[in-house]
């Protein structure tokens, strides 16, 4: 069982390997204009903080999402019983309440990093 979570958990998690690549790669690419060395892997500040505000963001939003699914799964085989099934709805309720607070939040970091100019 043990080995079974480990390999969801990389499935899950596997997709985050090919995003730090795509993120760096992306800085490389406007490397003399940002002032970036690519061949020691240094970069500035800002964007170390954006790809952790990244990252963070797509964390909570799959996190909710997976929430979601396991709400709807328990509401599925409740079978009938009251009780589970309120407290499946109160988990779908709750996931969709994270998965919009997520994509505010998305939001409004975007604005503030255009204003500031990020």
């Amino acid at each position: 069982m043990k080995r079974l979570r480990f390999l969801a958990l990389a499935w899950v998690l596997y997709p985050f390997a090919a995003f730090a690549t795509d993120a760096r790669d992306k800085l490389c690419a406007g490397a003399g204009k940002a002032g970036v060395d690519c061949d020691k892997g240094a970069a500035p500040l800002e964007a170390k903080i954006t790809d952790f505000v990244n990252i963070g963001l797509f964390l909570a939003g799959a996190l909710a999402v997976l929430a979601l699914v396991y709400g709807g799964i328990r509401y599925v085989t409740s079978t009938g019983d009251a009780s589970r099934i309120k407290a499946a709805k109160e988990t779908i309720i709750y996931a969709i309440i994270g998965l919009v607070v997520t994509i505010m939040s998305y939001a409004i970091i975007r604005f503030v990093a255009t204003a500031v100019g990020v």
